[in-house]
């Protein structure tokens, strides 16, 4: 099986962390700014409330939702798995060459990027767009390019586009602004993904920048790529999970957009008569994703799907913080990623992305708004892993220890320290 040299790996991650750990330790100081320790609790117990109750009726939900989505004029198309994902997305675009999209986990979940490199797709989330010019990875799932420079960027936008920048946010910001405006208006595809759905028939994509709003609303086709596990039963459950991935996303109490997509345009204003295509999207399409999540509802690892990709589980997490893309899958980094490797990946590369990385300090679950157990579920994933005889090399050691010498460590000799120390 593969090997990370983990001291290589933090030893090249320095700079990166001098950049980032300062960016994440503040985003704890906007949170508690805006809920004190009684009311983080209370609305906790809250979402988790919204979310089990979601989950234990899940199936009945997503019926409700499909029926009341198709009836506002979305077309719906179930599928289950990446390869039938990529395939309807791309049947859907046709021959269409220029493809705009906005920030999605989704997305990266069935690696839709390598799917549709036959055509010009541009990211229209400025962290993400910041990383394809890079051709790099996601360094979070809610702020990709942190550890990007202003000093980096406009070396890149140079090298690029020819353009000479300034290294300062403002005009690195008023660069990609009139660039992705210029393809935002003349694309006839938008993809997006989305932030919650509700069963009585609206899904919400919360945003920032606005460009969500143009990708959803300027093409003639918008498709919105998610999975099933995001809907929950109102728009009021719907709007307290937005709430929630603002405050403890990037710790803000509210997001700047919140979009709340019901249908296609419409408009009945000549006699009366109701016209789809006014000046919105003329077709709606909602891919629902299962990719194994079926499979996480019938096992001791449900409780990974109240997930809402906040990413607040990162932000306080000691392993995260040394290798970074190192520990985690590529379309969700950290425990959640491992773990949702098992399932969507193979019990090898569960391994590979780090199972026995994780200290089970439980940092992931106290800032965790759902107050998902993952230091819980990784001992679960440990176990499973051990059953298959997947392990790392210090657990035989340690067990040949133990048996020959009574301790972990190995022999004891008064004066001496041990050649190797392991955790437990």
């Amino acid at each position: 099986m593969k090997k990370i040299n983990l001291t290589n790996e933090i030893k090249k991650n320095e700079e990166t962390q001098k950049i980032i750990l300062p960016i994440m330790y503040s985003y704890k100081e906007k949170r508690d700014k805006l809920l004190d320790e009684e009311e983080k609790e209370k609305f906790r117990k809250e979402l988790r409330k919204i979310k089990e109750e979601a989950i234990g009726n899940i199936f009945e939900l997503k019926k409700q939702a499909i029926e009341n989505m198709t009836r506002n004029g979305i077309k719906i198309i179930e599928v289950k798995n990446s390869e039938e994902a990529n395939k309807k997305i791309k049947e859907i675009i046709g021959k269409e060459k220029l493809v705009i999209k906005s920030k999605s986990n989704t997305a990266n979940e069935i690696n839709l990027n390598e799917a549709l490199k036959d055509k010009e797709l541009v990211e229209t989330d400025l962290g993400d767009f910041l990383v394809q010019i890079f051709e790099g990875e996601d360094l979070h799932p809610v702020l990709p390019s942190l550890n990007l420079t202003p000093e980096k960027i406009s070396e890149k936008i140079k090298e690029k586009f020819g353009k000479e920048i300034k290294p300062i946010p403002e005009d690195i910001v008023q660069f990609v602004r009139e660039y992705l405006r210029e393809k935002i208006f003349k694309a006839k595809i938008g993809i997006t993904g989305v932030n919650v759905i509700s069963a009585d028939g609206s899904v919400f994509i919360l945003e920032n920048e606005g460009n969500v709003s143009l990708t959803s609303r300027i093409p003639e086709k918008h498709i919105i790529l998610t999975s099933f596990d995001k809907i929950v039963k109102t728009q009021e459950d719907a709007l307290k999970i937005v709430k929630c991935a603002g405050i403890f996303g990037t710790g803000q109490e509210y997001p700047v957009y919140v979009n709340i997509i019901s249908g296609p345009s419409k408009t009945a204003d000549i006699q009366n008569k109701l016209i789809t295509g006014a000046q919105g999207a003329k077709e709606v399409y909602l891919i629902l994703l299962d990719n194994k999540r079926t499979e996480i509802l019938n096992s001791e690892f449900k409780e990974l799907v109240y997930c809402i990709n906040c990413g607040a589980c990162l932000n306080f997490c000691p392993v995260y913080h040394q290798i970074f893309t190192k520990y985690g899958a590529k379309y969700f980094l950290g425990a959640k990623g491992v773990i949702s490797s098992y399932f969507k990946e193979s019990p090898k590369q569960a391994y590979e992305n780090g199972a026995f990385f994780c200290t089970t300090c439980q940092q992931c679950k106290e800032n965790c708004p759902m107050k998902i157990d993952l230091p819980e579920l990784m001992k679960k994933l440990r176990k499973e892993l051990v059953d298959k005889k997947i392990e790392p090399d210090s657990v035989e050691e340690m067990i040949n220890n133990v048996r020959k010498y009574g301790n972990p460590f190995g022999k004891i000799e008064e004066g001496k320290g041990f050649d190797k120390l392991y955790c437990c």
